[in-house]
């Protein structure tokens, strides 16, 4: 079952990283449903069904995560505007975020239960064929070191330039840098989904434990992952934050005011988005 959380959560998350926070609400539902079905070929009611709940979880999200996210904001505006942000700070915030990816984890709890509740054995057959096909892709991606370090390394620009308008050379040397001493420890984090995968499948015999699973894999999901992959990734995560730093104690003044512009247009759509709630 993991990959329908990872559905929910981290495309959700995908798309409120885009610059259009209003269009990344709007198509939500549409996006996650696809992902799902890409798993379980779900029927036309079923989507149907998801796409409702979804909404239902966006609105619960929007009234609750969204006003956190807009003070949040104006207070790292300030911060900003009082000068860069240190080692510190940015490990506050960072913690501040996982602490949402866990609310919002939280939230989609009983629109996925209630979903497996709805599958057959024929779309858990097609979940398993679907789930060990994309990992074995995945994991060919893993194991082509370059081809995935230029893929974060231009993820990690977008981001960057998203926020500060453009890079310099020396920023990006610096992004470089972090991209290969410190990769994602991919292959470590599909063989955590497997792992995780194999303990769902114990509990696939009886509807009601394979519902049990999930609704206690949304609520605590990081009990269930392997401890070497935990690891690797809070290593990551430390590194993520120390280029982060680096880069905001770089900024010119043009990025400085680039980067005020683009946390003030942040704010704008999601004061925008939290009264449509």
């Amino acid at each position: 079952m993991n990959k329908y959380i990872v559905s929910l959560c981290f495309a959700f998350l995908a798309l409120t990283g885009c610059s259009r926070l209003d269009i990344a609400f709007k198509w939500a539902d549409t996006y996650i449903a696809s992902k799902v079905d890409d798993y379980f070929d779900i029927s036309s009611q079923q989507s149907k069904d998801l796409k409702k709940d979804i909404q239902k979880d966006l609105a619960a999200i929007r009234a609750e995560v969204l006003p956190t996210w807009i003070d949040r904001l104006k207070e790292i505006q300030k911060e900003v505007d009082a000068g860069p942000l240190n080692e510190q700070r940015v490990g506050f915030y960072f913690s501040l975020f996982m602490k949402d990816i866990e609310t919002i984890n939280a939230r989609f709890s009983n629109t996925a239960v209630d979903f497996i509740a709805t599958t057959n054995s024929s779309q858990l057959s097609f979940f398993d064929k679907a789930f060990k096909s994309k990992n074995s892709e995945d994991m060919d991606k893993a194991r082509n070191l370059s081809k995935l370090q230029k893929e974060y390394r231009n993820k990690y620009n977008d981001y960057f330039e998203m926020f500060l308008g453009y890079l310099t050379k020396e920023q990006k040397a610096m992004i470089e840098d972090s991209v290969n001493t410190s990769p994602f420890p991919l292959e470590l984090k599909i063989r955590n989904k497997e792992f995780v995968y194999n303990k769902f499948l114990k509990e696939k015999g009886s509807a009601e434990t394979m519902k049990a699973f999930v609704k206690d894999y949304y609520t605590h999901p990081a009990q269930y992952d392997m401890p070497e992959f935990q690891t690797a990734f809070l290593s990551y995560q430390k590194n993520l934050q120390t280029l982060v730093v680096k880069v905001l104690a770089s900024m010119n003044e043009e990025q400085k005011k680039n980067l005020r512009s683009s946390l003030n247009e942040k704010t704008a759509q999601l004061e925008m988005l939290a009264k449509r709630g």
